[in-house]
């Protein structure tokens, strides 16, 4: 254990700095297996980025196609939804239910400020969104304006989308 006042004088700044590099790195081992941490989260590849990119945009074109199964793909087995205004939904058949029963059509969705930050094993989405749809209810288009965070994780290799909560906009 080093000592709390060296012998050496000299050595004080260069042993205070070891001890303080030695805490970082600890505390950033633990933090990382346990939550997402600010210093573990800017060490994504760009192919890692381009990859979430990839699974963002692909989500989109599945959700207005209406492609319910493809957007399950994209989606680990224990996903979790967390809308705004319902009890929180998981599991993959749970969430793909979700889509099916929806009443709602999706005829666009614009997306703005998207930010991906993330580890080797873990990320996290963050974006605006602008959402125009139609209902059987109404005939004129509505739309939604709002933001979402996703965590995705990697597993054997490949991104998939483990939670996904949005908040809509007033």
């Amino acid at each position: 254990m080093l000592d709390a006042a060296p012998r050496h004088p000299h050595l004080q700044s260069r042993q205070s700095r070891i001890r303080e590099a030695a805490i970082v790195v600890w505390s950033c081992t633990l933090m990382c297996a346990s939550a997402i941490h600010a210093r573990c989260m800017d060490k994504l590849t760009e192919d890692d980025r381009c990859q979430i990119e990839q699974i963002h945009s692909s989500w989109i074109e599945f959700e207005i196609a209406g492609a319910n199964d493809n957007l399950m793909k994209l989606c680990a087995d224990d996903i979790e939804f967390y809308p705004p205004d319902g009890q929180p939904v998981r599991g993959r058949a749970e969430v793909g239910a979700q889509f099916t029963h929806g009443t709602r059509r999706v005829q666009s969705i614009e997306i703005s400020a998207c930010h991906i930050r993330g580890s080797n094993e873990i990320a996290y989405l963050t974006a605006s969104y602008k959402t125009t749809f139609s209902s059987a209810e109404q005939s004129a288009p509505k739309q939604s304006l709002g933001s979402h965070l996703w965590i995705l994780q990697k597993r054997d290799g490949a991104w998939l989308v483990n939670l996904v909560s949005w908040s809509v906009w007033k």
